[in-house]
């Protein structure tokens, strides 16, 4: 929608329209709008939106898949898109394949509204939502079984013997006394979505066709015949396929993920991620579910008695491309960054998920690990970002920043908070890479809001109970002194901001809980690490400690050492770890950490990064992409921040001997290489950025008798041998 244009231009004609039955559960609509035209247009610029999705077809030709972007807090979303090329002279055809998932298939990540409905306008083509669309609830769906899915939605179950006289449906000479006109429910806007807002991200991208394969076929006695298509590598599809059958012979459609174990204490569950159960009609079986499933393969189950014609599926996944490449000095390292790049892809929906395998949900603390690998690897998606962020602020009630939006069960962890408002998270990793101070100017007060509502104590900040409690998943997880040193480097980015947008209300807060704060760490000190516990040491408290930048020079040496030895962070909290170890200029010993303990990881069979080292919980979680930005900004030593204008280059061929990066940043591209060898060091930098580069050359880290120096780079490629 133009900038200037009114909402009541917007959908100025159509009404929202379903069927004459209001459903007080899932349904399922086909609605078809059939139109005649005397020539091809250039333009046919249509807007749509549903709820709950719809799938969009014109004239046989999938033009929408997944349509409809799932409600946020008072705010509901319509889609943009052009029909043109997939018009004719003559008959044409628009077939909307709507789903309206109802409140009882509210998973974490969906807002439910209280009525089905669809609407559509094409000004073009003076084609609107009304009655001239007509319509047909599919009675072939049948209300499925429950499941402990945590994402929205319900299973399949179809019975293609209900359906009725439908095949063809998507040729415009189809007709069918099963279609009625669509009855009118209300102008827009009306009291339910109120004005809709356009979709913030991309619609989604899917293959043009079904992708046929050839699956590997196995017998079971009991079972039948099941077919298995092995991915490219693990991804969200939906399925295809014609068969034929006898009738009633019961098909279904899983994933090597449609069963999901439990992790970090939860290890005895299960969960069953949605699943397809179709029972077939006698003869020709062409049928596609609408439907996202992940997973590495796609399994079909049938009887003996149906017989396979064609199996597939399409592809559907977030419109964007990789930006950013790494080739490094170790096959297991170029192996790992490939599978954190295609982990961080499998988790940007309509938000930045944990993992797409069980719950699909935005949780503050992974969005902060995963936004920072996103505007290194996909710089291109980093609207999700922003809207990540739009969301959190719209649920922020009573100052409270929740995790597990949008959906209908925010939640109030205060450590994800903190972790989201320190140095190293989700709104320092905005500030880093763009240059948007003005949503920093809007939020300021509410962020700074936030942290008040933690109590100072004389001995540190008292810990903020919320709705859960949680840090990390391992063991001997020292809370006190994680909490401090990250509601400290929270006190550290705000003031930051504060300076940069002329804004200093809050500094005289921060600067003394920010001195009560580092007296108390200090007291926690014992000469081997800082603990607030009897019964040892936490790597993730000594390493908050010293990326909140509490730990003196004369304690580095003993920290770093607990640093390399105590290996109680899971993967979510790993990355602080290894980046404190950096920080304290042992980047050596930060790879030797990383690689022993991704060490199954990098030389298992899947082809992204799970919930924990040894292979529980989920095969594709979010927080993995960190991975990303430990080869990148961590191991290859490239930082980036003040809206990615300033760039810093330090090699250290003790942690790295041979890569290249290519990055694609907000103020450019950028190409680093380094070559080692006993006898000379290679260092290139092409700068094609609008930014500030500089070289960082330490003689302990390039193993050199060489002057210890920063050079600015200039634009273009820079060379130097050492």
């Amino acid at each position: 929608m133009d900038k200037n244009e009114q909402p009541a231009v917007l959908f100025g004609k159509a009404k929202w329209i379903w069927t004459a039955n209001e459903p007080h559960g899932a349904s399922y609509v086909i609605m078809r709008r059939k139109f005649t035209m005397t020539e091809k247009p250039s333009r046919a610029f249509c807007r749509a939106a549903c709820d709950t999705h719809y799938y969009l077809y014109v004239n046989g030709n999938a033009v929408v898949w997944c349509g409809g972007m799932p409600r946020s807090a008072g705010r509901a979303y319509y889609d943009e898109f052009d029909i043109s090329k997939f018009l004719v002279k003559g008959d044409n055809v628009i077939v909307c394949y709507c789903q309206y998932f109802g409140a009882e298939g509210a998973g974490r990540d969906l807002v439910p509204s209280a009525r089905a409905g669809f609407i559509f306008e094409c000004n073009d083509l003076n084609i609107f939502s009304d009655s001239q669309f007509t319509v047909y609830e599919s009675v072939a769906y049948k209300t499925p079984r429950p499941s402990n899915c945590c994402s929205a939605g319900r299973n399949v179950f179809y019975d293609a013997s209900l359906e009725g006289q439908i095949q063809n449906l998507l040729d415009p000479a189809f007709n069918s006394s099963l279609f009625v006109n669509a009855t009118e429910l209300s102008e827009y806007p009306d009291t339910v979505d109120g004005v809709l807002s356009l979709r913030p991200l991309p619609l989604e991208r899917f293959s043009a066709q079904p992708v046929i394969s050839r699956p590997k076929r196995s017998t079971d006695q009991f079972d039948g015949d099941t077919y298995t298509i092995s991915l490219p590598r693990e991804m969200t599809v939906t399925p295809y396929m014609e068969v034929t059958g006898n009738g009633q012979e019961k098909i279904t459609i899983t994933t090597d993920r449609t069963e999901c174990q439990g992790c970090f204490g939860d290890e005895g569950s299960t969960y069953t991620a949605h699943f397809v159960e179709y029972t077939t009609k006698p003869t020709l079986n062409i049928f596609e579910f609408f439907l996202p499933m992940t997973g590495n393969s796609l399994v079909f189950t049938m009887p003996r008695t149906v017989k396979v014609l064609k199996l597939g599926y399409r592809e559907i996944g977030y419109n964007t491309v990789p930006t950013g490449d790494v080739e490094t000095d170790s096959d297991r390292l170029d192996a790992l960054y490939e599978k954190a790049r295609n982990t961080l892809y499998c988790c940007m929906g309509s938000t930045l998920m944990d993992t797409p395998e069980r719950e699909r949900t935005m949780w503050l603390g992974d969005a902060s690990v995963e936004a920072r690998a996103l505007y290194l690897a996909y710089n291109g998606a980093t609207a999700l970002v922003k809207k990540t962020i739009d969301d959190i602020t719209a649920y922020a009630k009573d100052d409270v920043l929740f995790s597990c939006v949008p959906g209908n069960v925010p939640v109030d962890i205060p450590a994800h908070g903190l972790i989201a408002l320190s140095e190293y998270g989700l709104f320092a990793q905005y500030r880093n890479f763009t240059d948007d101070l003005e949503f920093f100017r809007a939020e300021y007060e509410h962020l700074c809001d936030y942290l008040m509502l933690w109590e100072m104590t004389e001995h540190g900040v008292a810990l903020r109970e919320g709705n859960r409690r949680w840090y990390d998943n391992l063991f001997n997880i020292d809370d006190v002194i994680i909490e401090n040193a990250l509601y400290y480097s929270a006190c550290k980015f705000l003031k930051g901001i504060g300076a940069a947008i002329s804004e200093h209300d809050y500094d005289e807060t921060f600067d003394d809980r920010m001195a009560n704060i580092a007296e108390y760490i200090d007291s926690r000190w014992d000469g081997i690490g800082y603990s607030s516990r009897e019964d040892g040491y936490d790597d993730r408290a000594n390493a908050w400690a010293v990326l909140a930048g509490l730990v003196p020079d004369d304690r580095k040496t003993e920290v770093a050492r607990l640093l390399a030895a105590d290996c109680n962070a899971s993967p979510y909290m790993e990355w602080a770890v290894l980046e404190a170890l950096c920080k304290l200029g042992r980047r050596d010993l930060a790879r030797g950490r990383f690689e022993a303990r991704y060490a199954t990881a990098a030389e298992n069979e899947f082809t992204t990064l799970g919930e924990d080292f040894a292979g529980f919980g989920t095969k594709c979680q979010g927080y993995q992409s960190a991975v990303i930005f430990e080869i990148v900004q961590l191991f290859c030593g490239i930082d980036i921040s003040d809206g990615s204008r300033r760039i810093t280059v330090t090699p250290d061929f003790r942690a790295m001997k041979d890569a290249r990066v290519r990055l694609e940043l907000a103020s450019g591209e950028l190409d680093v290489r380094y070559k080692y060898s006993p006898t000379r060091v290679d260092i290139t930098v092409d700068n094609r950025t609008s930014g500030k580069v500089e070289l960082v050359i330490e003689p302990e880290c390039v193993d050199r008798a060489t002057e210890r120096r920063t050079i600015l780079l200039n634009k273009g490629k820079n060379k130097f041998a050492i």
